[in-house]
């Protein structure tokens, strides 16, 4: 069972959503950055809402509902899961995940993972949260990240949000809010997950690694979590991402070859690297707008030379990760943010 003390910077939005458990709205969308352990929390938010026997604003974990959970086989836990995102989440969403995976039956062994949430996926949802529950009478689903459902497994989905059944919880994690329909942000409480500091990242991280420096500034200005920290420390990729923060956080990129700061991208995973260009966009963005920067402490620099260069960038790499690409398109694509990059901060 996880312990959400170790993740500190989540105990103000856990109290804020435990405190009201017996009296939340059907719709919950759990929103932060990436990286944070908003997963986390809708996990322990889900054991709490299924306990047969919950202590106050904790769920006891010892309970049949709580070990069905832990084992990964409850009947009640509905999850919906990108095909290519599954082995980043949690055992227990893992393997709730896979009976709605309905695409696999029949599907060519080469068949890229899906990267969104299709209306088939929804529909099949809508059905088992009508039937009876098995344990306590309460069913919750748990669609992470959400901002993946396309335009028609969105319209699926509210019409389950515009008529819920009973006692029933649809739990919506996102990073990216923004790409939810209006309509279905409006029928759901909001909890915001505040981001932590660099310090408090760093002493997570010491606590975890004490033979092993490294800085957390970089990680913080490109938009990437503890949690994703974590799995590069594990993964022994830190040196990739210190190459690609290199070009990407120094005061100006004039003289930099585009070239090589796309074969930077690519050691790190095109999709990766494109997810912290957008972040670094959409940083500005919020800068330019707010005066307020978005990773405080961190001193700031963007690699975009421009307001008009962040929202293109920001709004033309967010239309490309939707869509169905092959790793020529994505090659092409990133070098040609690079090379836009490049010469943008030479002029």
């Amino acid at each position: 069972m996880i312990d959400l003390q170790e993740f500190s910077w989540l105990t103000a939005a856990w109290d804020q959503v435990s405190a009201r458990w017996k009296s939340l709205s059907h719709g919950i969308l759990i929103t932060g950055n990436p990286g944070i352990g908003k997963g986390h929390l809708a996990l322990e938010l889900t054991r709490l809402l299924l306990c047969k026997e919950p202590n106050e604003d904790k769920a006891c974990g010892q309970c049949a509902s709580c070990q069905l959970l832990e084992n990964s086989v409850h009947p009640d836990f509905h999850v919906l899961v990108p095909e290519n995102e599954i082995d980043s989440q949690p055992e227990p969403i893992r393997e709730h995940a896979n009976r709605y995976f309905m695409s696999e039956k029949g599907a060519s062994s080469s068949r890229k993972p899906s990267r969104v949430i299709g209306v088939d996926a929804v529909r099949l949802l809508s059905e088992s949260l009508v039937m009876k529950s098995g344990q306590t009478g309460r069913k919750v689903s748990l669609i992470t990240p959400a901002d993946r459902l396309n335009s028609n497994s969105m319209n699926a989905l509210l019409k389950l949000l515009e008529e819920p059944t009973a006692d029933t919880y649809i739990i919506l994690v996102t990073a990216r809010p923004y790409r939810l329909a209006a309509t279905i942000r409006s029928r759901c409480i909001q909890l915001e997950c505040p981001t932590p500091v660099p310090r408090m990242v760093r002493s997570w991280l010491d606590r975890r690694y004490p033979e092993t420096t490294i800085d957390v500034l970089p990680f913080a200005r490109c938009g990437i979590g503890p949690l994703q920290i974590n799995a590069i420390l594990v993964g022994g990729e830190q040196a990739l991402f210190q190459a690609l923060f290199k070009k990407l956080c120094m005061p100006t990129l004039t003289g930099t070859n585009p070239w090589l700061l796309a074969q930077d991208c690519s050691a790190i995973g095109i999709q990766t690297a494109l997810r912290i260009l957008q972040y670094r966009a959409l940083a500005q963005i919020r800068e330019l707008a707010t005066g307020v920067e978005s990773s405080p402490g961190c001193n700031n620099e963007s690699a975009f030379s421009c307001r008009e260069s962040s929202i293109r960038t920001f709004l033309e790499i967010g239309q490309f990760l939707l869509g169905p690409t092959g790793a020529v398109d994505e090659q092409l694509f990133l070098e040609d943010i690079c090379t836009r990059i490049c010469q943008e901060r030479e002029s």
